[in-house]
């Protein structure tokens, strides 16, 4: 299970047990139950704002690199170029010495 399917699950659970809990007169209960409750709430909202600065950062990233690939296309040429061969160079390597 990964960590957000893991985080769903929590999430789940703990609403799940609040509505159980809804109907409980104690007002020990009804104070815990109002904290669990803001308690998921800013759990969602900070889990939702890393989501969006890691879309921006993602975003910021992208195009900084079309902008240098823009500016410096042989650069980029070269780059592409030097990571294609030594890609090639790993996979035959490997395939060889599987061979042996």
């Amino acid at each position: 299970m990964s960590n957000s399917e893991a985080m769903d699950q929590l999430v789940s659970d703990a609403e799940e047990l609040l509505s159980k809990l809804r109907d409980a007169s104690n007002p020990e209960i009804q104070k815990l139950r109002a904290k669990v409750e803001s308690g998921i709430a800013e759990a969602k909202g900070a889990a939702t704002k890393q989501v969006q600065l890691g879309a921006e950062r993602l975003r910021q990233v992208t195009d900084s690199v079309v902008s240098y690939v823009q500016e410096n296309p042989w650069v980029a040429v070269a780059a592409g170029t030097a990571i294609a061969v030594a890609l090639i160079y790993v996979a035959f390597s490997a395939r060889n010495d599987s061979r042996s």
